[in-house]
């Protein structure tokens, strides 16, 4: 019955995004997908996978191979049909949609939370994994083809955690463990943001598992020295893009060559930002593509 109801709960996720998104597959290729995908010559030919993940040509896409790499996948089968990339990013958003089911149930039947959840895990994990999968905030990551980057992040994020969560209640831990070093190392060539992943591992772990930082690193001081390990391929794909310049952080607002005013400028804009998304995460009203948010104005020096 356990397992029954858990596939039960597993296909209402499924069918619950499948019934928000069914009426963005027509959506079709804007903004940064044109340079990603449309233009993009290095996911044309999938069988030449070191061009795809490595391209030799810097002017091309680069420092997210685990990305180019879908795309080019994408290209092989259905060339520029805009739905085929529309249903890979709404297969990623169920993937990681049923794996946080897997991690919010698990972690409900933990010892260190005691017994008053454990009966009720299921529908608490999917309570939890519905009101992520349908929130309004995670639109983009799945609509906006490009925002695919986002999506998959977010599912090598929670693949390591749960990979974690299996191995230390599993009495042959060493695969749940290869399995989340591996995609911790997915999620490195796939955004930077992932290079939290091994603190939050630990964290989870020092709360939930170990019991303390100490005990957690005792009994898997291998693993997080594998995890810390996979930094490695972050460092290596931003210095493989010059951090990225031109597109992200303070070199977007591109209109002044005294980099250090333009640094304090996107720290002064980003908690005005975060606020509002924090908003958005409980109230999602306004909801925008491209806010076009103005950078804050600091004075003259």
């Amino acid at each position: 019955m356990t397992r029954r109801t858990t596939w039960l709960a597993a296909g209402i996720i499924a069918l619950a995004a499948l019934a928000v998104y069914s009426n963005s597959f027509e959506g079709d290729f804007i903004f940064d997908d044109l340079p990603w995908i449309v233009m993009n010559p290095t996911i044309r030919n999938l069988w030449s996978p070191c061009e795809v993940l490595f391209p030799s040509n810097p002017n091309f896409k680069s420092g997210r191979p685990v990305v180019n790499l879908t795309l080019a996948i994408n290209y092989a089968f259905a060339g520029t049909d805009v739905r085929s990339y529309h249903a890979v990013n709404l297969g990623i958003h169920i993937l990681a949609a049923l794996t946080l089911f897997g991690i919010v149930r698990r972690t409900l039947k933990l010892p260190a939370v005691g017994q008053r959840f454990a009966r009720a895990a299921t529908p608490l994990a999917l309570a939890v994994a519905l009101v992520w999968v349908v929130h309004p905030l995670t639109t983009a990551a799945v609509s906006y083809v490009i925002q695919r980057t986002e999506a998959l992040v977010s599912l090598f994020y929670l693949l390591t955690l749960y990979g974690v969560i299996r191995g230390a209640g599993s009495p042959r831990p060493i695969r749940w463990y290869l399995a989340a070093i591996t995609t911790c190392l997915l999620g490195m060539a796939t955004k930077e943001v992932m290079a939290t992943a091994p603190v939050v591992v630990l964290l989870y772990d020092r709360t939930f598992l170990g019991g303390s930082f100490g005990g957690a690193l005792r009994q898997r001081w291998g693993l997080y020295l594998a995890l810390c390990a996979t930094w490695g391929v972050t460092v290596w794909c931003l210095l493989s893009t010059g951090f990225h310049s031109g597109t992200t952080g303070f070199g977007s607002f591109g209109n002044t060559d005294d980099s250090k005013f333009a640094a304090l400028s996107y720290a002064a804009t980003e908690p005005g930002v975060i606020l509002h998304y924090l908003r958005m995460a409980f109230w999602p009203v306004g909801l925008c593509l491209d806010y076009k948010w103005p950078a804050a104005h600091l004075p003259e020096q």
